[in-house]
């Protein structure tokens, strides 16, 4: 029979971990599952154990975040059972949670089940982009934290948001040379954006610090300007940016400039990880300020299927510390319907997550209106530039595709085979979405998405063999699961 689990908390950021601690707290035992080998999400990810600085300082404010979170988990670890280097593949059933490690696999019914999967960074196609040394702020956050590693030597950095500051910040503390940072929207991030009388004003205060330590050095943070495309042989020599309409960010090629670099940083925001919401059935809308598609939530971020919650940026991106109080919330919620605690009790719990979730929400709301990304950028690309890295698909193709008549993202999908690679669709499917959105005048609904099709993420042969109480399944063959979405 499957393994039964009374709370299942996916993903092991900030907002899986806040709800795993809240429901343990309160008596209600947990399983944490987490592709990672250890937790904290991309926000709070440590550096391997070698690399540690003798001065944790030295890691910056999110480190130490991260670091009392961490104290946090720790004082109730002994209710919550925690499979690190696993990975979800499949919700089915809704709370039929399928699971595979390097050499294992499984399934585990989940009585409540909290969604907490994060977000991955959005891509916006121009030419060159997929040269090396071209990368994501989230990828060059994670060689910075992990590794100490530096990507490269001389670098621009473009994108939209405060993180394109704060990345800057490291990557000149670790000394590589910034030549700029371009952020598409009219903005600076100075001190004089946000009004400091605030409730909530610390969430950009490590972007005003970042601001002044860039400013401090000499190195330019250029409002209304972007990368427009990377050059090089066999990895990228140079970069040509200019400015942007303010309206729509529509690139002024006529205004362009060269730079030498050997990295490009992109960081243009980022975009829900909503596979397993989808498969698990949960409804979901468009809120292209909070990155795209995402699961329909209440205040106590209970999706549309009794029994799931979504918390975190896979429920829109907002940032780790609305993350954190959604995992609070989501833990405490589900330790009050599981009866562990009376409502009253929930209640009390509940209500500084959620004071605060209301402060936040006029901050993140502003730095929303300043940073969705707008569609003038599609325009960087050129009809011979890739779309799709995992199929090969270029902008042409999907041209073609509209001329004979897709009219979606899945038809699309059909013409192209955009989308069918190992990403299912993650770097190729917001920007496509939003070009279908542009040359058809249609809304996003209306464009649709990729279907996610179980398993989200690659496994070997190897581990779905060894999946657990395969003796008792009606079906013989792991694959039966994966290929169906039905529990063995």
């Amino acid at each position: 029979m499957t393994e039964s689990r009374p709370f299942v908390v996916i993903g092991g950021g900030p907002a899986g971990m806040a709800a795993a601690i809240e429901a343990a707290r309160s008596g209600l035992p947990c399983t944490l599952i987490d592709e990672a080998r250890s937790l904290g999400g991309q926000i709070y990810r440590r550096p391997i154990d070698p690399l540690t600085p003798a001065d944790p300082s030295a890691l910056g404010d999110d480190f130490a975040r991260g670091e009392r979170l961490r104290t946090e988990f720790t004082a109730a670890a002994n209710r919550i059972e925690v499979l690190l280097n696993t990975f979800v593949l499949d919700v089915s059933d809704g709370h039929d949670v399928m699971w595979a490690s390097e050499r294992a696999s499984g399934i585990i019914r989940a009585e409540q089940l909290v969604i907490a999967t994060g977000a991955y960074d959005r891509p916006i196609p121009f030419p060159g982009w997929t040269l090396p040394g071209v990368m994501t702020a989230g990828g060059v956050q994670v060689l910075i934290k992990t590794m100490q590693v530096k990507p490269g030597r001389r670098a621009l950095v473009a994108g939209t948001g405060p993180l394109i500051v704060g990345v800057a910040k490291r990557l000149h503390e670790i000394g590589v040379e910034v030549v700029a940072v371009l952020e598409a929207a009219s903005v600076s991030w100075s001190r004089a954006v946000f009004p400091e009388e605030w409730a909530e004003w610390s969430l950009v205060y490590d972007t005003w610090r970042a601001w002044d330590i860039l400013h401090q050095a000499g190195i330019p943070v250029l409002p209304g300007h972007t990368v427009f495309e990377a050059r090089g042989s066999q990895q990228v020599q140079s970069a040509i940016y200019g400015p942007v309409t303010p309206q729509d960010w529509r690139p002024l090629r006529h205004q362009a400039q060269s730079v030498d670099v050997d990295l490009i940083v992109c960081g243009f925001g980022f975009v829900p990880n909503t596979e397993l919401t989808v498969l698990a059935g949960c409804r979901h809308q468009y809120c292209h300020e909070l990155g795209g598609w995402m699961p329909v939530i209440d205040e106590l971020v209970r999706t549309s299927v009794p029994g799931i919650f979504a918390a975190g940026d896979g429920a829109g991106v907002a940032g780790a510390l609305v993350a954190l109080e959604e995992g609070r919330v989501a833990g405490t919620t589900a330790a009050e319907q599981a009866g562990a605690i009376t409502r009253d009790e929930a209640e009390k719990r509940r209500a500084g997550p959620l004071q605060r979730l209301t402060a936040l929400a006029e901050l993140r709301r502003t730095l929303d209106q300043i940073s969705w990304i707008r569609p003038g950028l599609l325009e960087l690309a050129s009809p011979d530039t890739l779309l799709c890295r995992c199929e090969e698909v270029r902008l042409s193709e999907v041209q073609a595709a509209f001329e004979q008549g897709a009219r979606d993202l899945q038809a699309t999908k059909l013409f192209t085979r955009l989308g069918m690679g190992p990403c299912q669709g993650r770097n190729c499917a917001p920007s496509t979405g939003m070009y279908l959105c542009k040359v058809m005048g249609r809304t996003a609904e209306e464009v649709g998405r990729i279907n996610p099709r179980p398993p989200v993420k690659p496994v070997t042969l190897g581990s779905l063999a060894q999946m657990s109480n395969v003796g008792q399944a009606p079906a013989g063959d792991p694959l039966d699961a994966v290929n169906t979405g039905g529990a063995l």
